[in-house]
């Protein structure tokens, strides 16, 4: 019944915060939200039997095949759970902390996103996995909608709309002929699993159906061009939504909606994973070339994410457990990389890396832990990253010498383009409006970074504690 908490408590704060949209900015309520559910989350890990980790109640009946309303917190899912709002009270965290804009809805619709994206990693039944799955695209349409920036942002959140809404139309078809024809007992994984893996390989169509929505939503080449626009258009905090959380739902749904349902042993698989390999080489090459900031990490996120999805299909424990490990790792480094280019932005209005250079000279604290996220990108080791991409390269190699070396090839990439921007925006002679002037952060922003820098670093040193948390 706790796990319910996950999806209840956001979605009524949030909408409680709608109806009080004119009053004053109750940031610090998402904080709170987010600091419950994680306290909950380390209370089941540390304190809760198995029955805790897992509710079901039968919901309604589709075709008069029974679904319920199944939630489990083992394994991946709780992993990611835990993630979504741990990110959530940094992430507020840090809007309590500077002045921002943003009224109650605003923060509304991130806590009911917040709930969207719980439901998806909790849900155990196929049905209730769509629920939420579309759940989460309603309050994102409206923030982008409403505070994103820029002249694009109305063409680019069409974009995304209409891109998420293709792909799961797709899934919905597959979710139909699963219940019309191959008529499992229920919706539940375990009984829709034990229709389709015994009829249906990872590369059938029914397979593909649920395959296309979940790589539009992390985005995998070619798939990927709504994602760098929306990146650049929308809000910080919905960019870390979508950067940090929302990708991890279309992995997530690979591991447990697609290798779950379809056996991947299959010749022709390999080929449904080149667009993935390519994509890596092409996000790291655009990330070079480029010159906007969010250009950049969008592109750099489209690499790393690539790298994460074709782990997964090593078909090696070692591949399968480095890729879970750098989604958590992925989610804390991009969340510490927003977050800098947010106060750049606001304070110092930098767009691109020829608007300014000698930040580190104007601003040493903040340098600093943009060098600490940089060098987390890059994998470097004694950081989380490091752990996952050395697993994942290591299955990699076991599967595929190639198809290693590509991957290899991006991850010396991501060093070139990380240390471009970092050398641009940080050394050399100061180019800002705010020469003359050494500024210092305020104690709550610089703790959230802190809090940041330091998990990805304790994690990079005690990776015992993510492994443990996989294995509840």
């Amino acid at each position: 019944m706790l796990l319910s908490l996950f999806i209840v408590l956001p979605l009524v704060v949030g909408l409680i915060l709608l109806l009080m949209k004119n009053q004053k900015p109750m940031k610090w309520l998402g904080a709170f939200v987010g600091g419950v559910l994680l306290a909950a989350m380390t209370y089941l890990y540390y304190r809760g039997g198995s029955k805790e980790m897992s509710f079901a109640v039968e919901w309604f009946n589709f075709n008069h095949l029974k679904t319920y309303f199944a939630l489990n917190a083992t394994g991946l899912g709780g992993l990611m759970v835990f993630l979504s709002n741990l990110v959530y009270v940094l992430l507020f965290g840090y809007l309590a902390s500077t002045k921002q804009k943003f009224n109650n809805s605003f923060y509304g619709l991130l806590l009911i996103t917040l709930a969207g994206l719980n439901g998806v990693f909790l849900a155990q039944d196929l049905i209730l996995f769509y629920f939420f799955w579309e759940i989460v695209l309603i309050p994102i349409y409206f923030l982008i909608g409403i505070w994103g920036k820029g002249n694009d942002k109305i063409k680019a959140n069409m974009t995304f709309f209409l891109y998420t809404i293709f792909g799961s139309m797709f899934m919905l078809a597959g979710i139909i002929f699963i219940g019309f024809n191959l008529k499992p007992t229920s919706f539940l994984l375990e009984d829709v699993q034990a229709v389709t893996a015994s009829r249906y390989c990872a590369t059938s169509l029914l397979a593909l159906l649920f395959l296309f929505a979940f790589v539009i939503k992390i985005p995998i080449f070619p798939f990927h061009t709504w994602q760098p626009t929306i990146y650049k258009t929308s809000a910080t905090p919905v960019t870390v939504v979508l950067s940090a959380l929302m990708a991890k739902m279309g992995l997530f749904a690979v591991v447990n909606w697609y290798i779950g349902l379809f056996p991947i042993q299959s010749e022709y698989l390999p080929y449904f994973l080149i667009p993935a390999l390519i994509g890596i080489l092409y996000a790291s090459f655009i990330a070079i070339s480029a010159i906007d900031v969010k250009k950049i990490i969008a592109y750099s996120s489209i690499a790393h994410l690539a790298l994460i999805f074709i782990s997964l299909f090593t078909n090696d424990a070692t591949g399968y457990t480095g890729a879970f490990f750098q989604m958590f790792s992925h989610g804390l480094v991009v969340l510490g990389l927003w977050l800098i280019v947010d106060i750049m932005e606001r304070r110092y209005d930098v767009r691109d890396i020829e608007s300014m250079s000698g930040l580190a000279t104007v601003n040493p604290v903040l340098a600093i832990f943009f060098i600490v996220f940089a060098m987390a990108n890059i994998a470097l080791p004694l950081t989380s990253s490091f752990i996952g991409e050395f697993m994942m390269l290591t299955a990699l190699f076991k599967y595929n010498v190639a198809w290693a070396v590509i991957a290899s090839l991006g991850v010396i990439l991501s060093a070139v383009y990380m240390l471009r921007l970092a050398g641009a925006l940080l050394f050399g002679e100061v180019k800002t409006r705010f020469v003359a002037v050494k500024h210092i952060e305020s104690t709550g922003v610089i703790f959230v970074l802190s809090l940041i820098a330091i998990l990805i670093i304790y994690f990079g040193v005690n990776s015992n504690s993510i492994f443990y948390l996989l294995a509840r």
